[in-house]
């Protein structure tokens, strides 16, 4: 299972991440890719619109601006005032053909023209090429008339309105796009001249600007007035969001706008002439369709790869690693319930190979380390039995040591009598198996033992004083620690026989730990000849002492015992004497190792 996680953290996360970061990186360079190309198509349309816009415009300034010409044949509005004031007609019948001709002229570049309007002051009118309008009086009843009134304005672009004009119902959902004009805003005294030109263009009119023009995606377009009314628009809930006019506060521009759960791409531009906004809208899930597609492909490749993949993978791994590996774990469980004969088959050279001859070679060497401690046992208890057997020899030599010491009492030899008790003394602290600890005044009472004996060798030609206080002298240390460094004073420190030796013991708390002094005024010696001392290099004379203990041999027994922060420093001038400093754990009676935890 462990392998299963880790083969799918290492291996498909990875990828599934990085496909997912590689996807969002294209899908955002392909959104602002679109969002450029699609603002600059925009930006056409607009000026296409453009365009057409003050075509018409021109248009309809040309028909009112023939009322001044100075030509042989009348302008439009002049014959349109004939045409109203004419009774016969006939001369109505000619003067209109002129006119429609006229107007013909004006409007052959298009086909979208639904009509136009020719208003007079009495809310008379004319139409060429429209239906029978209803009463001019509703006309001049809209908002737009009163502004372009109040605003003395000559022409305006209306947009798209209801085009009840041209219909016998004014509500019947038809819409067309109107431009209107003054042909004079002045107040005529003749009522029957005309006053307002009313032209109207079909609903799809831009429609045939854009249509032309391929967009980038699948998108739609909408054109809409300042106030946010639909020029031309299909979608009753995009015309919604297009009313916020804040959205379109600028210019131009691009934004995101969420509805209904899709999020929506939108680029604008204005169209100079009329500030009408040509809005081209887009669904992301739209622009993105043909990725979502090919990731969605990808995903089902890799899928279906991974799946195979790891069918043959897992099948091999069980056969070539999960089988043997639980074989192994068998023939483990066999081990630890005893039985060392198991051995696991060794096939081929590969890892698995190698652990099974590892396992083996480490079932033989416990096999090997069982049988050399069943020899190691067996040589431990043949060596205590002749430990058993070599003390007798002791006890024999204390035994006569007493009658020594018994014969001398009863002869009166005091000499001999006191140091067979020496002896006898040094004897038994020395062979005594009770332990490896004693006192600081149990081992100055062995070193006086040792030193009554090397008295008679040197007469009093030394002394050793023992400067301790009372609570640090019940304190325990090693067996046999002071009297080889004493022997070592004793035979390298004397010189000059006219001069005495004093060695003098020292003891002191340091902490959790006890400093034990051995301080002589011998000769000395150079702190490489003190090196070599501790390290065993100048001992190779030391066979003629008392145990054959030497000071290298007392700094590795308290190395033994209590570690490397312990042991045995020698402090030495030449001419002025030696300093050796035993550092001890302080031991008490509670805390005081038992036998079996010390190194004799």
């Amino acid at each position: 299972m462990k392998f299963i996680v880790i083969f799918l953290l290492f291996i498909p996360a990875p990828l599934i991440l990085a496909g997912g970061m590689l996807y969002l990186t294209f899908v955002d360079t392909l959104i602002s890719t679109n969002t450029n190309k699609n603002l600059q198509l925009t930006e056409q349309i607009a000026k296409k619109i453009d365009e057409n816009v003050l075509r018409y415009i021109y248009s309809n300034s040309s028909i009112i601006s023939e009322t001044n010409a100075m030509d042989a044949s009348p302008g439009i509005i002049e014959n349109i005032n004939k045409w109203r004031a004419a009774t016969d007609d006939y001369q109505k019948l000619m003067l209109s053909s002129q006119i429609n001709s006229q107007l013909s002229s004006f409007f052959n570049y298009t086909t979208d023209l639904t009509g136009i309007t020719f208003i007079f002051k009495d809310n008379e009118y004319y139409t060429y090429n429209a239906p029978i309008p209803v009463e001019p009086a509703l006309l001049k009843s809209a908002s737009w008339y009163s502004n372009m009134k109040e605003n003395n304005e000559s022409i305006r672009v209306l947009g798209r309105l209801k085009n009840s004009l041209y219909t016998g119902s004014r509500d019947n959902g038809e819409y067309s796009i109107a431009i209107a004009s003054f042909v004079n805003n002045a107040a005529y005294v003749n009522p029957s001249e005309v006053e307002l030109i009313y032209i109207t263009f079909k609903e799809n009119t831009f429609e045939k600007v854009y249509s032309g023009i391929q967009l980038s995606k699948v998108g739609r377009i909408d054109i809409l007035t300042p106030e946010g009314e639909p020029v031309s628009s299909k979608d009753d809930k995009i015309t919604n969001i297009q009313r916020q006019q804040h959205l379109f506060s600028k210019d131009y521009g691009s934004l995101n706008y969420h509805m209904d759960n899709d999020k929506l791409l939108m680029t604008y531009y204005t169209v100079p002439s009329t500030h009408w906004k040509v809005v081209n809208t887009i669904s992301y899930n739209e622009l993105t369709q043909d990725v979502n597609r090919v990731m969605l492909i990808i995903i089902g490749v890799f899928a279906f790869i991974i799946l195979l993949f790891v069918t043959v993978f897992f099948t091999s791994i069980t056969k070539t690693v999960v089988n043997p590996v639980k074989k192994l774990i068998r023939q483990m469980s066999l081990v630890e319930k005893g039985d060392l004969n198991t051995l696991v088959p060794v096939h081929g050279q590969d890892e698995l190979a190698l652990l099974n001859k590892t396992f083996n070679r480490m079932v033989g060497e416990i096999n090997n380390l069982i049988t050399n401690i069943d020899i190691e046992k067996t040589e431990r208890l043949q060596l205590e039995i002749k430990s058993l057997q070599y003390q007798i020899n002791p006890h024999f030599l204390l035994n006569t040591l007493n009658s020594i010491t018994m014969m001398a009492d009863i002869h009166g030899v005091d000499n001999i009598k006191m140091m067979t008790e020496a002896l006898s003394k040094l004897l038994i602290n020395t062979l005594s198996r009770d332990g490896v600890y004693t006192t600081i005044a149990g081992e100055y009472e062995t070193l006086q033992s040792y030193a009554y004996f090397m008295k008679f060798r040197y007469g009093d030609r030394f002394d050793i004083t023992f400067n301790v206080p009372p609570e640090i002298s019940q304190c325990y240390m090693l067996k046999l620690l002071l009297q080889p460094i004493v022997e070592n004073s004793i035979l390298h420190g004397m010189v000059d026989v006219f001069e005495k030796l004093e060695i003098g013991i020292f003891a002191r708390q340091a902490g959790q730990s006890l400093e034990i002094r051995v301080v002589d005024n011998g000769i000395g010696m150079t702190p490489i000849q003190a090196a070599g001392l501790v390290q065993n290099r100048m001992e190779t004379n030391s066979n003629h002492g008392f145990n054959k203990i030497g000071v290298n041999n007392v700094h590795q027994r308290i190395k033994l015992n209590f570690g490397e922060a312990y042991g045995l420093t020698i402090q030495s001038e030449q001419g002025k004497g030696t300093t050796v400093i035993l550092t001890l754990p302080l031991i008490n009676d509670d805390s005081l190792p038992t036998r079996s935890a010390a190194y004799a």
